[in-house]
């Protein structure tokens, strides 16, 4: 028998204040316009330019927009990060075009949606791949691939965690559920503890919000049943006022019906299914090493999963993502010696277009990794790498023993590469041919190099030449500023 505890404080909270896909591509474009700076009043003023957005006054109201972004991230479309707007795999292939669909794309955001999630405040006793339970319930042929809205909203927002038991539970109760008649549903509902709050507040964010926005992309296809509930709308007072949220498939009329996947994506739904069980555990911040490490999973590796699964072009290398996770995993966690970030890090180099050779050499009296690099079509040239293994900050260097590494080797430079470093060891730099970069910024480059390109490998030109502007310096901002110059959303 499934004990589900409904209450409105124990229950999915979907973010809502957009349902329009159009407003959503409109935002997009907006943060696009102004490098994905996050500054809401700028969002506002676009958005009002284009006539995508009428505030109650005058001035309108900035907390809107910010509102608006947190419902951007709750639907996968980005995250944020130092005060910019980091788009979402997705996000980048949907602006820059690509062999896969927008809807197919929409279809990943789905499926990466998960609690706990970062732009959620669902409480924590949840721990549920909710896209993927959804889309598993649209694939069962027992329940005709479709969930009529008041079933979704009577059992959906409380399921708290799923395992195969409570999944063949829900199921039956479904079936169930879908026996009875109006009146008997209507019951069920009045036996929660101020019933009408906790499900007007349920069939708002779902049925006005999350149904519509995947409906609009594609995802889902709303049908009417005109037989369902003998042709009834169940509708609950929304707090102290006169409005009323009803389970109407249809704005602003009386027609029962229910989702369903749409024919153009569940072939793509049914590769997710298969491959990704809806029965897992998802990662969470207390799970992951650290809160970075959780929403990079969440909103860049997971993601780049799901894309090659349906993805019949693979833009990139199949073990390209292991490689750049790995990568930045070794750089904070790896081995005492620091040699597993050494080894780590030789095939992220060699993702680079213009490497020919990287060969690991480590060692006292040598650098760490010597690359050789292509410039233009016919000049090689050496550059010296150097991994720097630490949890914390790297707080000195040894310059004059690197110096002497570069000399050995005929280098041109090296780049010493570490989760992060003290404003000391940027100092020890200046006036050498030295520079530092943080890993994940590293990784981050990478990763969006290789997801855009026709060829699966990333730009060294552009590295090299911001390395040959910034000797003695530590290029990540500068990077950063390149892949918001480059990958983002434009």
């Amino acid at each position: 028998m499934l004990n589900l505890n409904r209450s409105k404080d124990n229950k999915w909270i979907f973010q809502k204040n957009i349902s329009s896909n159009q407003l959503i591509k409109a935002f997009i474009e907006a943060m696009e316009e102004q490098g994905n700076i996050i500054d809401a009043e700028r969002v506002k003023e676009r958005l009002r330019e284009n006539n995508m957005y009428t505030g109650r006054s005058i001035e309108g109201c900035a907390n809107t927009m910010g509102v608006r972004l947190s419902q951007m991230c709750f639907y996968m479309i980005g995250y944020k990060k130092s005060g910019k707007f980091l788009p979402s795999p997705t996000t980048q292939i949907l602006r820059k075009g690509g062999n896969i669909t927008i809807d197919e794309l929409f279809l990943v955001n789905l499926f990466s949606m998960q609690y706990p999630n970062p732009y959620s405040r669902t409480p924590n006793n949840f721990k549920i791949y909710m896209g993927r339970l959804i889309i598993k319930l649209l694939l069962d042929e027992r329940l005709g691939k479709k969930l009529y809205i008041d079933e979704f909203i009577w059992f959906l927002p409380f399921i708290e965690t799923i395992n195969n038991q409570i999944y063949e539970e829900l199921v039956i109760e479904i079936l169930k559920y879908r026996k009875l008649t109006y009146e008997e549903k209507y019951e069920l509902f009045k036996s929660i503890k101020n019933y009408e709050e906790v499900f007007s507040n349920c069939m708002h964010e779902v049925n006005y919000y999350f149904v519509r926005i995947f409906a609009g992309f594609n995802v889902f296809d709303l049908e009417r049943d005109l037989q369902h509930n003998e042709g009834r709308i169940f509708k609950f007072r929304h707090g102290n006022t006169t409005t009323f949220r009803n389970d109407s498939i249809e704005s602003r009329r009386s027609v029962p019906g229910y989702i369903k996947l749409t024919k153009d994506i569940e072939e793509k739904a049914k590769i997710l299914n298969d491959k990704y069980s809806a029965f897992g555990i998802p990662e969470t911040q207390a799970t992951a090493l650290s809160k970075e490490d959780w929403i990079r999973d969440l909103y860049e590796f997971n993601m780049l999963d799901y894309i090659k699964d349906i993805s019949f072009n693979r833009q990139y290398r199949d073990n390209v993502i292991e490689i750049i996770k790995n990568m930045v995993y070794q750089s904070k966690y790896g081995t005492n010696d620091g040699k597993s970030f050494e080894e780590s890090l030789k095939p992220v180099l060699e993702l680079f277009r213009e490497s020919r050779n990287v060969q690991l050499i480590g060692g006292p009296g040598d650098t760490d990794i010597l690359c050789v690099m292509l410039e233009n079509t016919d000049k090689l040239y050496k550059v010296n790498v150097d991994a720097k293994k630490t949890k914390d900050r790297l707080k000195g260097i040894h310059t004059s023993r690197i110096m002497n590494h570069i000399n050995k080797n005929g280098s041109r430079y090296c780049i010493i590469v570490s989760p992060k470093f003290s404003k000391g060891a940027k100092t020890d730099i200046k006036g050498f041919k030295i520079v530092t970069i943080e890993a994940e910024t590293l990784a981050s480059y990478c990763l969006k190099e290789c997801l855009n390109s026709t060829d699966g490998l990333a730009d060294y030109n552009v590295i090299n030449k911001i390395v040959m502007e910034n000797e003695g310096k530590d290029i990540t901002e500068n990077v950063n500023d390149l892949i918001v110059e480059r990958y983002q959303i434009n």
